[in-house]
């Protein structure tokens, strides 16, 4: 059993982690917490950049349910990369998994080419991973997410990855891949949260 990070330990960590920018992990159980986690995640501060990077056909309609306040799918800090758009091009999935990393490095150098992004400001969320996985497999959607993270610590972001709870390939494939990970649950209309840093220890479950 993982140790218990203390509050003070932990909000180092996350300073830390905001400072240097970061690839997290969120798993969530249903719906209602993974729109509530991509609300958080992507903050509500309205000059933010994000990348939104669709993996899950089902996400195209409810796209809007997983923005913060005040963000819309059209606006101006907000770009959309649909990887089904990219997949139709390509029967190969190694090609598949290329233009879906050029497609979000353009997105990211679009936004990092005023010069203005501090740390933290720059928020990617990948939707699915298990969608991911199930279109090009698994070892090329690690390959894909250290990518793309690649690119989101270039501008010192914080790119976050959601994936199924049960879905214990992919999470594990990319649980060591990744800064920290993040359990996202729910309790009736209440949403909690425990996060899971790599040798510094875990939380306790806490409101999100």
């Amino acid at each position: 059993m993982s140790a218990e990070l203390q509050p003070e330990a932990f909000r180092r960590s996350l300073l830390r982690l905001k400072q240097d920018g970061c690839s997290i992990l969120v798993s969530c159980d249903d719906d209602l917490c993974t729109a509530r986690a991509s609300r958080r995640t992507l903050g509500a501060v309205p000059s933010y950049s994000r990348v939104i990077v669709l993996t899950d056909e089902a996400d195209r309609d409810s796209l809007g349910d997983r923005l913060p306040r005040g963000v819309g799918p059209e606006s101006d800090g907000l770009s959309v990369v649909d990887f089904h758009d990219i997949f139709e091009q390509s029967s190969d999935p190694a090609a598949s998994v290329d233009g879906l990393r050029t497609s979000v490095d353009d997105a990211i150098q679009t936004f990092g080419a005023s010069n203005t992004l501090g740390p933290g400001e720059l928020r990617l969320s990948l939707d699915s991973a298990g969608g991911l996985a199930d279109a090009v497999g698994n070892e090329l959607t690690v390959d894909a997410t250290n990518g793309i993270t690649d690119s989101v610590l270039g501008e010192k972001g914080m790119a976050y990855y959601h994936v199924d709870a049960d879905d214990t390939e992919v999470r594990e494939s990319l649980a060591s891949t990744c800064d920290a990970e993040v359990e996202v649950r729910a309790d009736g209309e209440t949403i909690h949260q425990r996060w899971h840093l790599p040798d510094q220890g875990s939380t306790r479950w806490l409101h999100l």
